[in-house]
């Protein structure tokens, strides 16, 4: 079985690029098809107003829970799950203890819906916010690992944010070791690079890695943490030193996952993930086992709800 673990349906075309072809259902599942890929996990977008574009809504599920009811027609092929924003649980004007909302009520009903992990997060504030650890916290109580986009510091990103270093995240990790957390994004894996600084870590670093950064410090300090290789920020960091990317895969076997994060439907937009990982396989740089436990093992021992 393979499993695309990051994955997203709906119209994420901002206003100055409309010539894409936004993702449906239908187009994914085709994708997958033509890609020999068995499952998507879903990762709903829109309920963070950094990660927002303005054609997203007027799109068929302009917001997460009828995305959701959609994605249930197809839940031969659909893993989904739901999505929150730490800042959540306002009260208007009454006085109110953000640190401690309770996100018991919104789990219960992504539960219900069959949702089995919480993602892509992209609230625009710090990892070790008081108010994400806390959402952290109780989804590692309902068994629903989080899935999120890291940000360097300053204006005009989207994504949980820290810097060079990753220590920010290191915080958080410490506070939820009862919580299952897959990074993804140009701010994680900017980090196998020690040599990064708060302005390349929102960037694609090239050459060889002469010095390992906190990314790979992390996964063997932190059993929970994992590694979501979606996108050019998880392929470049692979691909830019190969030697240096099959160690990596080799060593970190258990905690990396394959996924896509393809955004848009051209094919041209389909990302070179699963080929490359099929590539090392067929010149034997890895094992059938590896190949297997990146490809959807790892992605189905932490989704512990899925019932699939």
């Amino acid at each position: 079985m393979i499993i695309d673990f990051h994955t997203h349906v709906g119209d994420i075309r901002s206003t100055d690029r409309m010539d894409h072809t936004p993702v449906t259902f239908e187009n994914l599942i085709e994708r997958l098809d033509d890609e020999g890929i068995d499952k998507a996990v879903l990762l709903p977008l829109g309920g963070t107003p950094e990660a927002a574009q303005f054609p997203a809504l007027f799109s068929p599920y302009p917001d997460i829970v009828s995305l959701l009811k959609a994605a249930s027609e197809h839940a031969d092929r659909i893993v989904p799950f739901g999505n929150l924003d730490p800042r959540m649980g306002g009260m208007g004007n009454k006085r109110h203890d953000f640190t401690g909302t309770d996100f018991s009520w919104i789990l219960e009903r992504f539960t219900e819906m069959g949702c089995v992990g919480i993602g892509e997060v992209t609230a625009n504030i710090p990892f070790d916010d008081p108010r994400v650890i806390s959402m952290m916290k109780q989804c590692g109580d309902w068994d629903l690992p989080v899935l999120f986009h890291c940000a360097p510091p300053g204006l005009g990103f989207y994504g949980l944010i820290d810097e060079a270093g990753s220590p920010k995240l290191e915080r958080m990790l410490q506070q939820v070791p009862d919580t299952t957390i897959v990074g993804h994004s140009t701010g994680f894996w900017a980090e196998v690079d020690g040599n990064i600084t708060n302005e390349t870590k929102s960037t694609y670093p090239e050459g060889p890695i002469t010095k390992e950064g906190s990314l790979p410090r992390l996964l063997r300090t932190y059993p929970n943490l994992y590694a979501d290789i979606s996108a050019n920020s998880g392929y470049n960091a692979l691909t830019r030193d190969r030697e240096y990317g099959i160690r990596f895969l080799k060593e970190f076997q258990d905690r990396i996952i394959f996924g896509t994060d393809v955004c848009f439907a051209d094919k041209e937009s389909r990302m070179p993930h699963l080929s490359f990982l099929r590539g090392l396989l067929d010149e034997g740089a890895i094992g059938r086992e590896i190949f297997d436990k990146i490809t959807s093992g790892n992605g189905l021992r932490i989704l512990k709800r899925y019932k699939g």
